[in-house]
């Protein structure tokens, strides 16, 4: 029977698709023009082919009484797809009579016996309706007991079931817009038209602010570090039901214009939903609502909430400023205690401890008055974890530097004021931190250097022993004495009085260059004397020797010339 009863609706549907095809006009290529034509499908043959169909239809309803189940389902589903066919097809017939001529004949008689249908139109699409509004109704009961693919199905089928009804809707209004061009009395599809419209944005309404504190529920469950896996499932389907309903909720707002029903309350709730707002959705009547709304829980947070958010933030700034002056506080007594033992610590090491005690109090009174604004700190302290872990793994570069600074600050192979030799670079130190140090060389030019530079290069540091040797030479010729020369450094050396008795100076010959005898002079004296002493020395050492007639020698070489006879009997030179 179920077969017999597709036949018959199939069997009508190809009659009319092939007719409407037709009357559409000719669609023949070029090539074919001098095929013979079809004849247009007049009004008069859509009305008896609508005719028919719609008799199909409901006669097969009538033999589908006792079936039930999955071919119930279907059955339905095609006879509700019939049927809005048939409303479609309604609505492009009184179309076609609405462009005759007002003064045709054939008008008045077409409108008439179109409306002839009128009555049966309403009653069988009331009823086709309510049908499907009730089967829906059954689904969503069915819904709860079923889980996991059923229950998918299930519900792909109330949404297919739910897309019938707002075309139905559309269809209807169609209808509704074409009969009163025509002067149709209003009948009951008119009514039901509204009081669908009405039903179905209120349930829809309802539904999207059910949906709407589902997702908020889900959204605070997710937050908790033990939420179940299945939560992110529920609130990506939650987010599907909304958009589906915010995009039925819009299609229903276009029909409920077109028949003048007040839309404010739609559009509003679909502004609130979307991230873009359509130009269509917007009039001065919505605009002036969600001000109103939107003014209405601004005044409501300030008189319920504005209070305790006024008497947290006082607390929180109260809080982070009691820290700053405990951190300055801390500071200042760090600096005078460290200052109190310069030799104990490098300057490096004061500075960054300094610094280390100041952040640690400022830190933990940030951390104090987050706690006290309600804020959770096991996700943000988590979350720096995370964070530094990409930091660190972006700035390798820096933190070699930070590490090396550590070194040195454990090791302290120099400090502030010392004057280094280091990664090519000669000169004092002037500042350090954990990631540089800063030296000022002799002709008084600052260097940054990277600590990674520093702790990976040798490192001179000329400053760091209270005493240091001067190395100097000095040369006489072989022709002078070299008890003379011992004699006159030593009354030079007795003379400068920054020159230290201990360690004993030396004075030794050193080695019998190729023009000069080589002396040694290795006197001791204060790190911060060396360079003076060691200008002094030169100039007095050369003044002495001038006095004591002592001549240091330029570079020279002997040449020997030698003459032999050659066998010639002249004489040759080499």
């Amino acid at each position: 029977m179920i077969t017999r009863c597709f036949y018959r609706i199939k069997s009508v549907g190809w009659v009319v698709s092939l007719l409407v095809l037709v009357a559409s006009g000719p669609i023949w290529s070029q090539e074919t023009a001098d095929l013979e034509t079809q004849p247009t499908l007049t009004v008069a043959d859509e009305l008896d082919s609508l005719e028919a169909l719609f008799y199909a239809i409901r006669q097969t309803e009538e033999e589908a009484g006792g079936i039930n189940g999955s071919p119930e389902d279907a059955l339905r589903f095609y006879l509700d797809e019939e049927s809005l066919h048939v409303l479609k097809q309604f609505s492009r017939i009184a179309g076609r009579i609405l462009k005759l001529d007002s003064d045709a004949p054939e008008r008045g008689e077409l409108a008439a016996r179109l409306a002839l249908r009128n009555q049966q139109l309403d009653e069988g699409f009331t009823r086709r309706f309510e049908l499907l509004e009730s089967r829906i109704a059954v689904k969503h009961e069915g819904l709860d007991a079923l889980s996991g693919l059923d229950r998918a199905l299930l519900r792909a089928q109330i949404d297919s079931m739910d897309e019938q009804r707002i075309r139905y809707l559309e269809y209807m209004i169609d209808v509704v817009d074409v009969r009163a061009a025509l002067n149709f009395p209003a009948g009951t599809l008119e009514q039901l038209a509204n009081r669908s419209l009405l039903y179905y944005a209120d349930e829809r309404l309802g539904s999207l602010q059910l949906l709407k504190a589902q997702r908020q529920a889900l959204q605070s469950r997710l937050k908790s570090p033990s939420s179940d896996p299945s939560v992110q499932e529920a609130l990506l389907r939650a987010e599907q039901l909304l958009a589906l309903d915010v995009g039925w909720l819009g299609r229903i707002a276009t029909q409920m214009q077109r028949v003048d029903l007040d839309t404010t309350r739609i559009k509003r709730a679909i502004i609130e939903e979307q991230t873009a707002i359509s130009f269509e959705m917007v009039d001065l009547e919505v605009f002036n609502v969600v001000i109103d709304d939107i003014y209405s829980k601004i005044s409501r947070w300030f008189t319920t909430e504005g209070p305790d958010m006024v008497l947290r933030i006082l607390v929180f700034l109260g809080i982070v400023f009691l820290a700053r002056f405990i951190s300055r506080a801390a500071r200042r007594f760090a600096q005078r205690t460290l200052d109190k033992r310069p030799g104990g610590m490098s300057q490096l090491l004061r500075d960054v401890s300094v610094s280390m005690i100041g952040g640690g109090v400022m830190a933990a009174g940030f951390l104090i008055a987050l706690s006290q604004m309600g804020i959770s700190l096991a996700p943000m302290l988590a979350g720096l974890g995370v964070a530094g872990f990409i930091l660190g793994f972006a700035l390798q570069e820096t933190l070699s530097n930070f590490a090396a600074g550590g070194m040195i600050l454990a090791y302290r192979p120099f400090d502030v004021g010392d004057f280094i030799a280091v990664a090519g670079v000669e000169g004092t130190v002037r500042r350090m931190n954990l990631v540089s140090t800063t030296i000022t060389t002799t002709d008084n030019k600052s260097l940054i250097v990277p600590n990674s530079k520093i702790w990976g290069d040798v490192i001179r540091n000329y400053t760091s022993q209270n005493m240091r040797r001067v190395d100097t030479e000095f040369c006489i010729s072989y022709s002078d004495s070299i008890e003379q020369a011992e004699q006159v450094l030593a009354e030079v050396l007795a003379q400068i009085p920054e020159i230290l008795p201990e360690p004993e100076t030396v004075v030794r010959v050193h080695r019998h260059g190729e023009s000069s005898i080589d002396f040694v002079v290795r006197p001791w004296v204060k790190t911060a004397d060396y360079w003076p002493t060691y200008w002094t020395l030169h100039r007095e050492v050369k003044l002495a020797f001038d006095r004591a007639g002592i001549t240091i020698p330029f570079p020279q070489r002997d040449l020997h010339h030698f003459h032999h006879e050659t066998g010639d009997g002249t004489l040759a030179s080499t």
